[in-house]
């Protein structure tokens, strides 16, 4: 090695660096999820008082490391840390076996399932009331005829799952569950226009939804675990009806 090739290391990162360390810190630790979307370049900039292009610069280094990304007329969005490897070939399988979301949602039964349990154990007071105005604010839709697999109720479902993940206080689970919700993407919209007209299933989503919510705030992890286990089994074997009779149509 020609040592002389080596330069001198700058003793203060540049101001980009600085703000990329900040955001991959926020990232990391839970406070920024899959699918969320960062302030305006307007408002990071005076945020973090800095220039935009100095900002700029910094979510180029962020998008190319794979944690956000930068979308026209969107903004920047948060990445699911599930690697690119993982994310297609299961999107890929779906796309040619719509069956295989049958294993993907087995797959969040176990996840999700656990990490209810471990949200009925840690939540705090501020967070089981975060999770039970999500469940107000649903069944207020509910009420007003909207049916629980409708686009604006189940956002708030999913509000609820993504706010039970951070009650967890374990961010590798919280980043690792919404990385499992984010390879539905395609699948949930399908699910739900297919299951919306089935007699009886959104009444009874709704009750199971419900029952979790309720576990949850009475701090009972037990409870929570079999309450999720039993929606996500029924959610599963609804599907499956509905792909075998789309098999035989």
């Amino acid at each position: 090695m020609n040592v002389n090739a080596l330069v001198p290391i700058e003793k203060n990162p540049k101001i980009s660096q600085k703000i990329v360390e900040q955001i991959k810190s926020i990232i990391f630790n839970g406070k920024l999820q899959p699918g969320d979307r960062l302030p305006t370049e307007k408002e990071l900039a005076e945020q973090l008082h800095v220039s935009r292009p100095t900002l700029r610069e910094a979510l180029t280094v962020l998008e190319a490391i794979g944690l956000i990304e930068v979308r026209p007329r969107e903004g920047s969005i948060v990445r699911s840390l599930a690697p690119q490897s993982i994310q297609e070939p299961i999107q890929d399988m779906i796309e040619v076996d719509p069956s295989k979301v049958l294993d993907l949602f087995e797959v969040r039964k176990i996840i999700d399932s656990e990490g209810v349990a471990m949200a009925a154990e840690r939540a705090t007071d501020a967070e089981i009331q975060e999770i039970r105005s999500y469940a107000d604010s649903l069944e207020e839709l509910v009420k007003n005829t909207k049916n629980l697999l409708e686009l604006e109720p189940s956002k708030i479902y999913k509000k609820t799952f993504y706010a039970l993940a951070d009650a967890t206080h374990n961010s590798v689970y919280a980043h690792f569950m919404k990385s499992i919700w984010s390879l539905l993407v395609g699948a949930i919209p399908y699910s739900r226009r297919k299951l919306h007209d089935v007699p009886d299933v959104p009444p009874v989503l709704l009750k199971q939804y419900r029952e979790i919510v309720r576990a949850v705030a009475l701090r009972k992890p037990e409870q929570a675990r079999r309450a999720t286990i039993r929606h996500h089994d029924f959610l599963r074997e609804q599907l499956r009806g509905v792909l075998a009779g789309k098999e035989k149509g």
